[in-house]
């Protein structure tokens, strides 16, 4: 009996006239090699299998087979030591095979996204939706795609978690998925825990993107040059501060031009009454259609494309002269103003459709630190205690 290592399998080839042939390793007992022509006639299949011997009621002894996986898996010293631990499982009277048909018999990772998919997305908004299945399809699925859901370690999603490390605010919401996932896989019994939980997320630096006093009469400008429903949505955004899809999907149906309002029956924070401002509403009633999305260059039979969206905004930021701007960040942009106008903390959530006063406080926090600059300009400006000034030097003289 030869060792079996990877040069012997490597050259190893059946016999003619055999279809099979079992080679057994000569230092370690149980341990083999399995050689079995394939359907084509010519090549052969090569799987390390160990036998276990299984004592009958009459005496006599069964040999079982169990399989290890096949040669282009497990090199020789991997299909060893796989070997090596079944054998000694054995002698402990454990029972690998059954416990290998039990780990087989675990449904793999595509399974949890199928069900995730139904039980989970699909009871979502739409761009919940969309979200969920972007981070599933870009970041989730590549990584754990293969493995079984028992086997997903806590180990394992910190690698997942460190390879995104790149882009923060992605890798927490991905996290994030995954672990409403192992939440879902924990009630249709597949796994006991969710590796998720005690993983540190990132820091995240919130989003500054807005049109200050130097860059926002440029854009304004600009902004007067673009016509259309693509022009006006983007006027919209920018005197209302909505969310891009709220404005974009804003149908004839939610709105009342006489009472000045709006009612959004589904947005991220539920559904929403809000006021217009007389630009708003301007801008909403001299578009030429009264059925379908406001918004339109189809007559409201569909919304303008985001990606038309975005690119007559970058247009427009191009010909302004100033860097590029989201069109979210034409939300941070309105809430910003209105901070700085004098805006409370209430009047900015009920303006802006947030559920809590969190995200408000955020913009009456930056409207007092303007204002303070702004005050220490003017204070440095007149200088009315007579503060000495700085030395200023000339060089080259």
């Amino acid at each position: 009996m030869p060792i079996l290592s990877d040069n012997y399998v490597k050259s190893a080839v059946l016999p003619a006239g055999r279809d099979e042939l079992i080679i057994r390793d000569s230092k370690l007992a149980g341990f083999a090699l399995r050689l079995r022509r394939k359907a084509d006639g010519k090549s052969s299949s090569k799987t390390w299998l160990v036998f276990q011997e299984l004592p009958m009621r009459d005496g006599k002894r069964k040999r079982r087979k169990i399989i290890i996986g096949d040669f282009a898996v497990f090199p020789a010293e991997k299909a060893k030591a796989e070997a090596l631990a079944i054998l000694q499982a054995i002698e402990k009277g454990d029972d690998p095979a059954a416990a290998k048909a039990v780990k087989k018999a675990q449904p793999p990772f595509e399974d949890l996204v199928d069900d995730f998919e139904k039980s989970h997305i699909a009871t979502k908004k739409p761009e919940t939706r969309k979200d969920y299945r972007g981070r599933i399809r870009r970041n989730i699925l590549p990584y754990f795609k293969g493995k079984r859901v028992a086997d997903i370690t806590g180990e394992m999603v910190r690698d997942f978690f460190r390879r995104k490390r790149s882009n923060p605010t992605d890798a927490n919401r991905s996290l994030a998925v995954l672990s409403v996932m192992m939440g879902r896989a924990i009630e249709l019994g597949w796994r006991k825990d969710n590796p998720c939980i005690g993983i540190k997320k990132n820091t995240e630096i919130a989003r500054d993107d807005w049109l200050d006093e130097r860059d926002l009469p440029q854009f304004v400008k600009a902004l007067a040059e673009v016509e259309g429903d693509c022009g006006d949505l983007i006027r919209y955004l920018t005197v209302s501060g909505w969310r891009v899809s709220e404005a974009r999907l804003l149908t004839w149906d939610m709105v009342d031009l006489q009472k000045m309002v709006a009612r959004l029956p589904d947005t991220k924070s539920g559904v929403s009454v809000r006021a217009l401002s007389t630009d708003a509403a301007t801008l909403i009633d001299r578009q030429e259609h009264r059925v379908g999305f406001v918004f339109s260059g189809r007559k409201g039979s569909q919304p303008v494309s985001y990606k038309r969206l975005r690119e007559v905004l970058h247009s427009i930021c191009t010909a302004a002269g100033i860097d590029q701007i989201t069109p979210h960040g034409l939300r941070h942009t309105a809430a910003t103003w209105a901070a700085v106008s004098g805006a409370e903390a209430h009047e900015l959530r009920e303006a802006f459709g947030w559920k809590t006063l969190a995200m408000t406080n955020r913009y009456v926090s930056k409207a007092e630190s303007l204002g303070r600059r702004g005050a220490q300009r003017a204070a440095d400006a007149m200088n009315v205690l007579q503060k000495p000034m700085a030395d200023v030097k000339e060089f080259g003289r």
